[in-house]
């Protein structure tokens, strides 16, 4: 059954036969045209049917590749964990763990800054836990496990899962305040996102550290005096 349609959402842009059936990538086509969807219109409002009218095929031509907007969106979201996942890995680098770790969380709240819409796809909708997509259950993990792995470098084993959850809460906030146009506000016009995230090294630098750093230090420390 289609998708309620609200095409104020989305505007067709395509001159082509509607009755047309055949898109040469019509999958990673519809991905990309509800993503950009996203950035004016909540996922409610997508509707495959508008998107159809949109790349100039047939109604029932997106049904081939997702059976409903869930679907549709499930893949938009895993294709959002994927790059966001990249983005944070490729932000980290090489060099210091404290230094790496700052990067990735500047780069996390540049991801949400740059694509609010699909941002709460991901992380501020429903659609996690009701997609039955395997695809997205793994991407999603992925990308805490990226997490997970930066701060594996930094601090203590025991403490790195209720870090994890501490650091993506911080950051998930202040992405969604920043959303909200509430970072204008007096209290943060003072307070930049990056101060936070430097605040969170300081209190990160002070907790209990990782074998694996103390190690490196060790023979860093045992380098100098050679």
């Amino acid at each position: 059954m289609a998708s309620t349609l609200h095409p104020s959402g989305i505007a067709s842009s395509s001159a082509k036969d509607p009755d047309v059936y055949h898109h040469g990538n019509l999958r990673p086509a519809l991905i990309a045209a509800a993503r950009e969807a996203l950035d004016t219109v909540a996922p409610e409002s997508i509707s495959l049917k508008a998107l159809a009218a949109q790349l100039g095929v047939s109604q029932p031509a997106p049904y081939r590749h997702f059976s409903s907007r869930e679907a549709l969106l499930a893949a938009v979201a895993t294709d959002g964990f994927e790059q966001f996942t990249a983005t944070l890995a490729e932000a980290a680098g090489k060099g210091p763990e404290s230094e790496r770790f700052q990067r990735a969380c500047l780069a996390y709240l540049r991801f949400g800054s740059r694509y609010p819409g699909l941002y709460r796809l991901m992380f501020a909708s429903h659609l996690l836990r009701t997609a039955t997509d395997p695809s997205l259950g793994s991407a999603s993990k992925t990308a805490f496990d990226q997490l997970l792995h930066l701060l594996d470098k930094l601090i203590a084993p025991e403490l790195i899962n209720a870090t994890a959850i501490w650091v993506w809460s911080t950051l998930h906030g202040l992405v969604m305040l920043e959303a909200e146009g509430l970072t204008s506000a007096t209290l943060t016009q003072k307070v930049t996102p990056a101060d936070v995230v430097r605040r969170m090294i300081g209190y990160l630098s002070g907790a209990p550290r990782s074998p694996k750093v103390k190690e490196k230090n060790t023979h860093r420390k045992a380098a100098t005096l050679k």
